[in-house]
């Protein structure tokens, strides 16, 4: 019995510190937390909303944080556009600075209100969404879609057409072509897609000269 007591402590022991090195690996890929400044943002064609809106708690990693009500209608007459409701159940992938979003992050938004399920990809300044914003449907077909302070378009519907040349170019200058694959539409659907190498890809973006 005491061996096999033994036995068993040594087992333990040998997994903590395998434990703690995928911890610290993990952390280390992070991207360290560059601020953008809103000049640099609207020199590179990114801006924010004219007025104000209210603050809606979301969670994520870095536990509860605050973000505008950024969802607009999805019908034609929508009252709970901008409001969070359309937010209540949302999470987000990014780094939360004295409890609110900011830099390039993912929201998942969701909500008592919102009809869809969507992803949104964007630079948050202290919680407001820069646009144009990248969002994507995690229901029914396959897509990307941008959305501007005041309308929303598509893209890219995978099997269906192409027109994120033309209409989302600035994506394109910001992330490359290969962001808009049915591949990637799909991590974002399954949680997969990695935020790490486009954050890179945005930081370098934004500190280049035009």
């Amino acid at each position: 019995m005491i061996g096999r007591t033994l036995l068993t402590l040594s087992s333990l022991i040998l997994l903590l510190p395998s434990h703690s090195q995928a911890q610290d690996k993990q952390s280390s890929s992070t991207t360290a937390h560059v601020d953008v400044s809103k000049d640099v943002l609207a020199s590179n064609g990114l801006s924010f909303a004219d007025q104000g809106r209210p603050m809606c708690k979301i969670s994520g990693p870095d536990g509860p944080c605050r973000v505008e009500a950024f969802v607009h209608g999805e019908t034609r007459e929508d009252a709970a556009k901008f409001t969070c409701s359309k937010l209540d159940r949302a999470t987000y992938v990014g780094q939360c600075v004295k409890g609110k979003l900011n830099g390039l992050s993912l929201v998942i938004a969701d909500g008592s209100k919102k009809l869809a399920k969507e992803a949104y990809i964007s630079y948050f300044d202290q919680g407001r969404i820069a646009y144009p914003a990248l969002n994507s449907f995690l229901v029914g077909d396959s897509n990307f879609g941008a959305m501007e302070k005041g309308v929303s378009y598509g893209c890219v519907y995978f099997g269906k057409w192409d027109k994120s040349s033309e209409r989302c170019a600035l994506f394109i200058k910001i992330y490359g072509q290969e962001l808009f694959t049915e591949s990637n539409a799909q991590k974002l659907r399954n949680g997969t897609f990695d935020l790490e190498n486009y954050r890179a890809k945005f930081i370098e973006f934004m500190q280049q000269k035009h």
